[in-house]
């Protein structure tokens, strides 16, 4: 599977989206899922943390 593809099936399962059909349609490896579950949440993380800094920093 394309690392795209995990990375769809992973951020769709974020929102909770994923359809039946297309979970039993995927043939994704464990060790993928948890690898880019785990870069995708430390992304989110960061980017959260990043904006607050932002606007917080832009307080007169």
């Amino acid at each position: 599977m394309s690392l795209f593809s995990t990375v769809k099936a992973v951020l769709s399962g974020f929102i909770g989206i994923r359809s039946r059909r297309e979970s039993e349609r995927a043939t994704l490896k464990p060790g993928q899922v948890i690898v880019t579950g785990l870069v995708l949440a430390l992304l989110f993380a960061l980017g959260i943390f990043l904006l607050v800094r932002l606007l917080v920093s832009s307080q007169p």
